[in-house]
């Protein structure tokens, strides 16, 4: 978890971040590339349904503080 924070934190400095749903799963996207950065071993229906819906629009990270915050919620 620590090597996965790590690397999330150096990438959000250097891009526009957002969440979302890719397959199924909570994916992160880089500068609205159309392929995830990184999907995570997390299903979204397994989230609250608030926080499915949030998903399903997408979340615009705006801080590292907001990303890893995030993270920790939904892993």
């Amino acid at each position: 978890m620590k090597k996965i924070k790590k690397q999330l934190t150096t990438f959000a400095i250097l891009a526009g971040l957002m969440l979302g749903i890719k397959d199924g799963y909570v994916a992160l996207w880089k500068d609205e590339d159309p392929q995830p950065y990184r999907i995570f071993p997390v299903r979204a229906d397994s989230l609250p349904i608030a926080d499915q819906l949030q998903l399903k629009r997408g979340i615009y990270i705006e801080s590292v503080d907001q990303l890893m915050q995030l993270v920790d919620d939904y892993l």
